[in-house]
């Protein structure tokens, strides 16, 4: 199997990616076009992001709901917080910033690379312009190890039908109920206008560098927007 990695290297090529960004397939990816990279390649630097929005609701669940040690390392650091709904995660964040979370996943993509200069930016929940511009630099034919399922084609995902209740306000057991169910509400439903306020506080630093990367033509409007909202 291919190493886990953040930062991937194809000969003078670099891809940077942050962890609930699609950082173990790209890693795969990029390992596997190094082993069979017919020539070389122009120097560039890219990186795969993903929407903050939606890589705060992704994390959450899979970290604090799915899951249980992250939980409970947190409450040992700070017994006082309040995590048991996705509105209590973004108001102790918002609040206390990342003083008891887990910061590798929750930490802005940003900050790992905030000296980094890029020439492209791609999207971490649709990877195929990535592997279409890597093997066209690289002339292989590798496939992008669709090893996430939120990272399978758009036209192969089918999301599930808004809620009933307010999915920012169930309780960890009433959404793992629902992700082990397979309906899951799509991540654009645990937001009203103050959370997303609060989300968009807390990940400024990402927000500033896609209209950066915006103003210097690493990536265009069209992506822009679909990295910026819900």
């Amino acid at each position: 199997m291919a190493p886990r990695a953040l930062v991937s290297r194809i000969d003078r090529l670099v891809i940077c990616a942050s962890p609930k960004a699609s950082c173990r397939s790209v890693a795969d990816f990029a390992w596997e076009v190094e082993q069979s990279r017919t020539r070389p390649v122009d120097r560039q630097r890219l990186i795969v992001f993903r929407n903050p929005l939606r890589r705060l609701v992704s994390a959450y669940l899979n970290k604090y709901v799915e899951h249980s040690r992250y939980r409970e390392a947190s409450l040992r650091l700070c017994p006082d917080a309040r995590l048991e709904t996705f509105a209590d995660f973004v108001d102790e964040l918002d609040r206390h910033g990342f003083r008891c979370v887990d910061k590798v996943h929750f930490h802005p993509q940003r900050r790992r690379y905030r000296w980094w200069r890029f020439d492209r930016v791609f999207d971490a929940d649709d990877l195929e312009p990535l592997r279409e511009h890597v093997n066209g630099l690289c002339g292989t034919q590798v496939a992008m190890p669709f090893r996430v399922r939120g990272n399978r084609p758009a036209a192969a995902r089918a999301e599930a039908e808004p809620p009933a209740a307010d999915p920012a306000l169930l309780a960890r057991e009433d959404l793992r109920a629902l992700i082990e169910s397979g309906h899951c509400p799509p991540y654009a439903c645990f937001y009203n206008p103050e959370l997303e306020a609060r989300a968009r506080r807390i990940y400024r630093a990402d927000y500033r560098f896609l209209d950066h990367s915006l103003r210097r033509g690493c990536l265009g409007p069209e992506l822009h927007s679909r990295l910026s909202a819900l």
